[in-house]
């Protein structure tokens, strides 16, 4: 009996020091929320974000519950496993809604970034305007021109209004230092869109939380099990009758 109980404990251990882990790898959702904070303008609502929120969230109640588990895993049956096992459903609850939402949004990406075309529409050139400092950092992060390619400035009001023949200077290879923005010289530019950038790394980040979600509730249904059998082995209590006086 103590054996066995050893071996659970054991893997108790093992199972929250997963968690942890897990845990911290839920806070690099913070990644999408600063990303969401520096170019929210490209996107069509908030909602795509909450994978991401969840995921925060999920990750610090899972820190919590494998210093618990860790905490615990050498000691008796007390009020910790219970406070552990409540911890696991929270968690359980939050990471099966993470991992629906990160699904969902991944399989409409397109409709999220619908508005990423109006905001390159809107690019005036003049460095204070947010939707010209937005499009210019993005191409320059990103390393990409245009929302498809750099042809989609030649529809821009600010390339027709403009009397030169050339896409802004964020489009230019960093490889090419003579690159000047002009079309006559469409090999020193970035030859990929933004869209299909951004989808790539929003694809990454949800692939990400979906995969993390799948091995966490793995790791949740084993710790289950764990601490049902550490909790349904409790050495027997033994009772003596008290003398009477």
């Amino acid at each position: 009996m103590a054996l066995r109980r050893r071996v659970f404990g054991i893997f108790l251990k093992i199972a929250s020091l997963l968690l942890s882990l897990a845990g911290i790898t839920g806070l690099g959702g913070s990644f999408l929320l600063h990303k969401y904070r520096e170019y929210s303008m490209f996107f069509s609502s908030f909602y795509i974000i909450l994978p991401a929120l969840l995921a925060v969230v999920g990750g610090a109640i899972l820190f919590i519950s494998g210093s618990i588990g860790c905490l615990m895993s050498n000691k008796k049956p007390s009020c910790l496993h219970g406070l552990f096992v409540y911890f696991l459903i929270i968690v359980f609850c939050v990471v099966v809604t993470t991992a629906a939402l990160a699904y969902t949004h991944k399989r409409k990406l397109d409709v999220d970034l619908a508005p990423l075309k109006d905001v390159f529409q809107n690019y005036s050139g003049n460095s204070q305007d947010p939707d010209t400092k937005a499009v210019n950092a993005l191409q320059r992060e990103l390393r990409c021109c245009g929302v498809y390619n750099y042809t989609d400035w030649l529809e821009t009001p600010w390339f027709n209004h403009s009397s030169k023949y050339e896409v802004p200077l964020s489009c230019c290879n960093k490889n090419f230092h003579d690159c000047n923005g002009t079309l006559d010289s469409p090999l020193l530019l970035y030859n990929e869109g933004c869209q299909n950038k951004i989808e790539e790394k929003l694809r990454l980040v949800l692939d990400i939380i979906m995969m993390t979600s799948l091995v966490v509730l793995f790791v949740l249904v084993m710790s289950w099990i764990t601490v049902a059998q550490l909790m349904g082995h409790q050495p027997p209590q033994e009772y003596r009758i008290l003398d009477k006086e």
